[in-house]
């Protein structure tokens, strides 16, 4: 079944897959039971996908999209770790003892990029107000306090495929104890791969999208982005074009796969939906460019972030300082 918006803004059922002009669907493929560790050996991440679509009956358009849950593809990849397997090291266990976080774990995220910063949950909890927002907003606030104060106590935040992960994208959830999920090692190149079977499966030019999910910053929240992506361009590339008047405008480079990915990741879900993958249906867009590499395209180049940070506290530093000099309050409505 497909839900679209009726005319007062209600959500009705409809199983024609028909997509009228200006019109997305996004259409869930759910699993009839948890996908474990185990389901990933003798299949590829493809195979996978491929039969669920089969199995839910969905005929495949060109240019629909597969967007896919990176836990579920990290563990069809292999990308899942029994803890007791992982053996950590001095400085692992000294960092864990010290931020109250399970060594094996530290040991993992360590491996999988460069700590930037730290995020003391537990002491940000403890901030009334903080606490009382998070409170409002969870469906278990005692849970939610125990987590914070025990095993979500500190949040290493790693910098990888142009997103700030928490803990690296590593997971528990929705894992049977003892296990954790990894990201996929390169998104991009395992999105190729599964777009490679989709289309020699069904004879269909699709793209393919990899999501996670990441703590919105600025905002109390997460959302679903993209962490790697195959057969669609990343972003739109219309900055500078003319407006309704004929003036160029400045907007323009909207991240789409994040943009599809935000939304996808409502309908997947975050606990017992058992929605892995979503096909959307209806965005235009254009092929990913050939010069163009992966999730590079959506970060600054190496190199670059530190002289902008610069030359933005200079600008803010130089912005103050002429507003000090003005000897004049901040102005109010002057409309």
């Amino acid at each position: 079944m497909i839900a679209r918006a009726g005319k007062e803004g209600s959500v009705k059922e409809s199983s024609d897959d028909r997509v009228r002009a200006g019109e997305v669907r996004f259409i869930p493929l759910s699993v009839g039971e948890t996908i474990r560790p185990e389901d990933g050996s003798g299949r590829t991440a493809g195979s996978f996908f491929a039969d669920l679509i089969d199995d839910r009956g969905i005929e495949l358009n060109d240019k629909d999209i597969l967007v896919l849950s990176s836990k579920v593809v990290g563990i069809l990849e292999g990308a899942r770790v029994r803890l007791d397997d992982v053996r950590p090291s001095r400085k692992a266990r000294i960092l864990g003892r010290v931020f109250h976080k399970d060594p094996r774990k530290v040991q993992l995220i360590m491996e999988s990029g460069r700590v930037l910063i730290v995020v003391p949950m537990k002491w940000i909890i403890r901030i009334p107000s903080v606490r009382r927002m998070m409170e409002r907003r969870s469906a278990n606030p005692a849970a939610m306090r125990a987590g914070f104060e025990r095993t979500n106590s500190y949040e290493f935040v790693v910098s990888a495929h142009a997103a700030y992960l928490d803990d690296a994208g590593i997971d528990y959830s929705n894992l049977p104890g003892g296990f954790v999920s990894l990201l996929p090692s390169d998104p991009c190149a395992t999105a190729g791969k599964i777009r490679a079977e989709i289309m020699e499966r069904f004879g269909k030019d699709v793209a393919v999208i990899i999501t996670d999910t990441v703590v919105s910053v600025g905002r109390v929240g997460s959302q679903d982005v993209a962490i790697g992506y195959a057969g669609i361009d990343p972003v739109t590339r219309v900055t500078f074009s003319d407006d309704l008047f004929g003036v160029p405008r400045s907007g323009g480079v909207d991240i789409l796969v994040d943009s599809i990915a935000g939304m996808a990741g409502l309908v997947m879900g975050q606990t017992t939906e058992r929605s892995p993958a979503v096909v959307v249906r209806g965005v235009d867009y254009l092929p990913e460019p050939e010069d163009e590499e992966g999730m590079a395209a959506l970060a600054y180049p190496p190199g670059a972030q530190w002289r902008m940070a610069v030359y933005t506290m200079v600008a803010t530093v130089w912005f103050h300082l002429v507003d000090l000099i003005t000897f004049q309050r901040w102005p109010r409505r002057s409309v």
